[in-house]
């Protein structure tokens, strides 16, 4: 399903729901439901789908105006602009009460406008939707002034007793730091501060040349991908190898896990095993700053391109992950797991790509 079929998907089942009130009593709240849900959305599809990359201080407002630029006429503007004035009505104004037989006729035009931009093909409305891996982790800074450098860690929160496990390590140039924080901040993922860990926790990132620290919630391979771009891979390899990003085996599996997805997913033909990993160690070395020098990155991208050649290629469009089943792990159901002993990827349930 594309991302425009899906958003169209979403149109047609408030539909349903408001036809289905026609049918019995109703209440304000229960319109009130639908048309927040599916104004969020609708807002949502505008963002990363009509106008993907859009600041996150634009308005709904500001992107539907902006439609006149690639030539949607007015009209088509005018409907989508009733419908977010109906959803701030929803979410804002109690007093006022929202009829269904309005609610209908404006859902109704603004699903024909959001056809035309789908049918238009504008933006990535006509891209596969892909399953986004988001986690909850911890970004910390240090400086390496000798070096002129600064150790970034990936951490996994865990107990207050064990405090963090490091998914990942970058080293970058030091004066860089503030324009990878920028870049991060920009996200709308990344909340950096203190103010954003409890006072223990925080105190505990106190140690060395600490610079600050803050949290990562959202999708893992955009934070990945950002911060791959300032990877400083020369100046970590003379100063301690052995603390470079491919010594660390869950950056090592990640990065080769979300470059596998990548590979798999815009394979315009089916690929040997061969080729599938020489795609896969060149997408991690230029997108996921993880190099193949090592014997075992090579092993993790054998390993995974010898699992994914098994799928038949018409799956390949539908894989996605990497999912960490590492902590606190969930049992696998064997029937629809496909693994290699002592692998350390599976592909559960069907197209799911998972590190174990």
């Amino acid at each position: 399903m594309t991302r425009g079929e899906e958003m169209i998907s979403e149109f047609d089942s408030a539909l349903a729901a408001l036809e289905h009130l026609q049918l019995q009593h109703y209440s304000d709240a229960d319109v009130r439901h639908i048309v927040e849900r599916l104004g969020s959305k609708v807002e949502r599809f505008f963002k990363s789908a009509i106008f993907p990359g859009s600041a996150t201080t634009e308005t709904f407002d500001v992107l539907i105006n902006r439609l006149k630029s690639i030539g949607i006429s007015k009209a088509h503007r005018g409907r989508l602009h009733a419908l977010r004035e109906l959803y701030n009505l929803a979410k804002h104004d109690p007093s006022q009460a929202i009829r269904l037989k309005n609610t209908m006729h404006s859902v109704l035009e603004a699903r024909q406008s959001i056809q035309e931009l789908v049918d238009f093909k504008i933006g990535m409305t006509a891209e596969r939707i892909e399953t986004v891996v988001s986690r909850f982790l911890w970004i910390s800074a240090y400086d390496v002034y000798h070096a002129g450098v600064s150790e970034v860690y990936v951490s996994l929160p865990l107990t207050k007793e064990v405090f963090a496990t490091h998914l990942d390590v970058f080293w970058i140039k030091g004066l860089e730091w503030d324009e990878l924080k920028a870049e991060l901040l920009e996200t709308g993922s990344f909340f950096y501060g203190s103010e954003h860990f409890d006072p223990e926790v925080y105190d505990r990132f106190k140690e060395g040349d600490f610079i600050n620290a803050g949290v990562w919630d959202g999708e893992y391979r955009n934070l990945i991908q950002i911060m791959s771009k300032y990877d400083d891979r020369p100046t970590a390899g003379q100063l301690l190898p052995f603390l470079r990003r491919d010594h660390n085996y869950v950056a090592v599996l990640t990065a080769i896990g979300l470059a596998g997805v990548d590979v798999a997913r815009a394979a315009s033909s089916s690929l040997t095993k061969d080729a599938l990993e020489a795609a896969i160690l060149d997408r991690a070395d230029q997108v996921y700053a993880m190099p193949s020098e090592q014997p075992w990155v090579k092993k993790a991208a054998d390993d995974l391109a010898e699992l994914i050649v098994q799928l038949p290629f018409a799956s390949w469009p539908q894989i996605s992950g990497p999912f960490w089943n590492l902590w606190n792990p969930k049992p696998l159901t064997t029937a629809a797991t496909l693994r290699k002993e002592a692998q350390r990827y599976v592909i559960y349930d069907a197209t799911r790509i998972v590190i174990v």
